[in-house]
């Protein structure tokens, strides 16, 4: 006590506190800029550290694969058969009068159900009106009780759009291999559905609440990609971000690397070129680093690729991608991934629980904890704060000033957020991309707002700084509670949307109102969430997006996917970016009343 009171003694002397006050906009902004330091010396020697296999008992790699070259004609087989199905229009392009000459997905799926029951497996179709049949079936373990169970997921389509059709016949393959091994001691589930999005997640969702024929609780899922019908690929492709921040174990992504790599294959992450996958230097680990970033904070809203479809349900998943044509490697070697992967989740006897389950990739075999990064998303959350503090005790009006307009803040705080969810649901409800149009159109219009106001739109000036301070501490608490759950996109909202907190007043009394006006609206044209997303995803994802598409894949990935994406940018974001452009209208001021003028009308009255 007594050396906090010498602290504090001292500081009084030295006049700390208000000069501390002063430089409340300069720490702001050296906070962030130490937040982005600290990500990027991530990728330096000494920073990361080279993954391992906490559980002992997966020992990937350890048994001999038998799943070989003599399995080739068997798949080439089943290949063959799924081909003829896709030489067809599909069913919505069909006239009633030629549609008994189509063949459906009902007789696909009939075919693949009989070869499944000459394996043992019982099958079950699950009905949605919406995503269409899923086929599903079960291969009981021969030494388990029936409690646990490890999925197989063959997509009908992948998440490019096109045919797997070496990936359903691959998995028609294994389900026929692992029939005849005695070793399973959790039960084998084997899905077919139309596509790794919506459809995938449709039967997830019902497997947990409505399904009849189930295979015990979900230890992993594997997701097998393989488009086309070529038999040989150049490298392997590892997708393992799940919606919402949540990510797979890292022993299963370390346990299908150490198998890839064994099987004598490159592993790509996050869309890394062929000629990029043996680079490892700070810049490449750097790149790495930031593309996990980005993908984290699309995931869901991109391309799905199946994983995504188990995230919530505590489920360890994974999409196993085979890329390229022209590569040395078979369709065979691929398939021994999911078969030594299986047999490494078979020796589990409890859940996957003793690695990490919050980390970046460098590389494949590189690795940072939350411990390391989670700092720099604290740092940008505390530079809202001091933001916020900075409207409250860097100006010319007293503490009682803003007491007396915590009310009316307050309104304007809850009026942003019911025009914010009522924006939210326009874009959700808003099926062409003309009406998306409008409505940005509409949204952006309100840049304009600084520019021509009248005397009608005065605010009076304190309101206006209460009003950004209380914007600016709602987003650092939004940010601070998104930030353990999904930091990728916690650290990018604050990143993107800190030009807002360069906004400053400008009152009647400005000289250079016109260029304060014009500085403001660009800090606010750079922070909108809508222009901000739309920048991003054009510039860094043109493959996945294409102008305004970005907006129905929020939306869609709401509807479908119980993605936050869009709920987060709707209601934490657009609210605080409201607020800061209804602060930057031109403003009143009212009579100064600092602490001084108090005391000495108090002194007259006596």
């Amino acid at each position: 006590m007594g050396l906090f009171e010498t602290v504090q003694r001292k500081a009084s002397q030295m006049g700390l506190l208000p000069k501390v006050i002063r430089l409340l906009p300069i720490l702001s902004m050296i906070t962030a800029l130490v937040s982005i330091v600290l990500i990027v010396i991530l990728p330096m020697e000494g920073q990361y550290r080279r993954t391992y296999i906490s559980e002992n008992a997966l020992m990937p790699s350890q048994a001999y694969s038998y799943f070989r070259e003599s399995e080739w004609n068997i798949l080439r087989g089943y290949r063959t058969q799924l081909e003829s199905f896709i030489k067809f229009p599909s069913e919505e392009n069909i006239s009633i009068e030629s549609a008994y000459e189509i063949v459906t997905s009902q007789d696909r799926f009939a075919t693949i159900k009989s070869w499944l029951q000459e394996f043992g497996v019982k099958t079950a179709t699950y009905h949605n009106n919406v995503t269409g049949d899923t086929l599903y079936g079960v291969l009981h373990a021969p030494r388990g009780d029936g409690t646990e169970a490890m999925v197989l997921c063959m997509p009908w389509h992948n998440g490019d759009g096109d045919f797997n059709i070496g990936g359903t016949a691959l998995g028609i393959n294994l389900a026929r291999y692992f029939s005849r091994w005695p070793i399973w001691s959790k039960n084998i589930i084997v899905v077919f559905s139309e596509n790794p999005k919506h459809a995938l997640r449709a039967w997830v969702e019902a497997y947990h609440t409505s399904l009849d024929l189930t295979g015990g609780s979900i230890e992993s899922a594997i997701v097998l990609d393989f488009a086309g019908v070529n038999d040989f690929f150049e490298y392997t492709e590892i997708y393992y971000n799940g919606l919402n921040g949540e990510l797979p174990n890292l022993d299963l992504v370390n346990i299908a690397v150490s198998i890839t790599e064994h099987e004598g294959m490159k592993v790509s992450l996050h869309n890394l070129p062929q000629n990029e996958l043996s680079v490892n230097n700070y810049w490449s680990r750097l790149k790495l680093i930031l593309l996990g970033i980005k993908d984290a904070s699309l995931a869901g809203v991109k391309k799905v690729h199946g994983n995504e479809a188990f995230s919530g349900w505590r489920i360890q998943s994974l999409t196993l991608k085979a890329c390229g044509t022209s590569g040395k490697i078979d369709i065979t070697t691929f398939g021994r991934i999911p078969e030594a992967m299986f047999r490494s989740v078979n020796n589990l006897l409890e859940k996957f629980h003793q690695s990490f389950f919050f980390y970046l990739l460098l590389t494949t075999r590189n690795f940072v904890s939350i411990s390391s990064y989670l700092p720099s998303a604290v740092l940008l959350s505390i530079a809202y704060a001091l933001s916020s503090l900075n409207s409250i005790f860097n100006t010319k009006y007293s503490l009682n000033s803003y007491i007396q307009y915590s009310t009316i803040a307050g309104i304007a705080w809850l009026a942003s957020l019911v025009v914010s969810f009522a924006i939210s649901h326009v874009f959700i409800y808003s099926t062409t991309k003309f009406n998306c149009v409008l409505l940005l159109s509409g949204n952006l219009m309100v840049l304009l707002t600084p520019l021509v106001t009248t005397k009608a739109a005065y605010i009076k000036e304190p309101i206006t700084q209460r009003i950004r301070s209380l914007g600016f501490l709602y987003f650092s608490l939004c940010s601070t509670s998104l930030l353990m759950l999904n930091f990728s996109f916690a650290f990018s909202i604050t990143l993107l949307a800190f030009p807002m907190t360069f906004v400053k007043n400008v009152n009647t009394y400005d000289k250079n109102i016109f260029k304060l006006q014009l500085k403001n609206t660009l800090c606010l044209l750079i922070s909108n969430p809508f222009t901000s997303v739309l920048f991003i995803t054009n510039v860094f994802e043109n493959k996945s997006f294409n102008g305004l598409d970005v907006f129905p894949a929020l939306t869609s990935a709401w509807n479908e996917l119980n993605c936050w994406t869009w709920f987060v940018l709707c209601m934490c974001w657009l609210p605080v970016w409201l607020l800061t452009v209804a602060s930057t209208m031109v403003t009143v001021p009212v009579p100064v009343i600092t602490n001084d003028s108090t005391e000495n009308n108090t002194k007259k009255n006596m």
